[in-house]
């Protein structure tokens, strides 16, 4: 599985680990956190590392944002390298083939959530 599916994963996890769902989904969700939480935390490392490689910053030291939040190259013409690599990276092979928990499916859920869950969690 690739790295950037268990980010995804993970992220989609974690945000929705603040609602409340029904026991075996909530349980699925803890479980898809725990496999996936040193995945997430590798690619925010390794992502950090290359926004600080390409970032512009600020006399403090601060990485300049636009509006939008994405953060300014200090080489614009760097763009597509800083791009490459990130998708290199989300592209890794992680080794990690998770073995999907089986829930009922809610009555209502994000399309969103079960696409990022999707290989982690089957709805039934």
């Amino acid at each position: 599985m690739k790295l950037i599916q268990l980010v995804n994963a993970y992220i989609t996890a974690d945000a929705m680990s603040s609602e409340a769902w029904p026991y075996d989904l909530a349980l699925a969700l803890v479980k898809v956190k725990k496999q996936t939480r040193e995945e997430a935390a590798f690619f925010i490392e390794r992502e950090r590392a290359l926004v600080d490689r390409y970032a512009a910053t600020d006399e403090n030291g601060n990485i300049r944002l636009t509006p939008a939040g994405t953060f300014l190259f200090k080489a614009p013409a760097e763009a597509s390298e800083y791009e490459r690599a990130r998708r290199e990276l989300g592209d890794t092979e992680a080794g990690i083939e998770p073995a999907p928990v089986r829930v009922k499916a809610p009555a209502e859920i994000k399309p969103s959530y079960i696409e990022a869950l999707e290989g982690f969690v089957e709805f039934s």
